[in-house]
This record gives structure tokens, sequence and C-alpha cells, in this order.
């Protein structure tokens, strides 16, 4: 949120509620990013060989050289990620 406001001026912490699930995963002794701790607690990844490097190297694919099937991917992978994020935060609180 914060790198949101800094670059577009849309100040979302104010327009809608969130949580960082990072200190609950903390309370109950998981540490890592977002793929350690659903590995710990058995949250299927069906995109395994994707992670953040290659998201930023499919997006700079999808910009450069206008290729749709990186674009594909990269949104797979982050409607993956809000998934799992939803069902991690169903485990934690």
């Amino acid at each position: 949120m914060p790198f949101i406001y800094a670059r577009h001026r849309v100040d979302l912490v104010n327009l809608y509620n969130h949580c960082d699930l990072m200190f609950h995963c903390w309370r109950n002794n998981l540490y890592g990013g977002l793929k350690s701790v659903e590995c710990q607690l058995g949250i299927n990844r069906h995109l395994k060989e994707v992670n953040g490097y290659e998201a930023v190297r499919l997006w700079w694919r999808y910009i450069n050289d206008y290729d749709e099937d990186a674009l594909k991917l990269l949104l797979e992978y982050n409607k993956e990620d809000v998934v799992n994020l939803k069902a991690l935060r169903d485990r934690l609180i």
C-alpha cells in the first residue's frame, strides 16, 4: 500500500481495511516468504516454476516484446498469490 501511494498517490490505507499476514505468521512460528509459508502449511501452488524474479521477467517480456503468453502466465501467477493469501488468512485468523 505504501508503494501504491508513493507511485500513484492513491491512499488505499484509508479506503480499505488491510491486514499484513506476516505478523500472524510470525505469531504461529511461520517464517519466510509466502511460498515458504505455503509449503509449511501444505497450501498447494500449481505454478511452482514461477517466482518473484520470474514474475518481473514475464512483465518485461510483455512490455518489451508484446508477449501475450507472458502476460497470461503472469496473471495466473498473480491470481494464485491472491487465492493462496486468502487460504493463508483463513488458516491464521
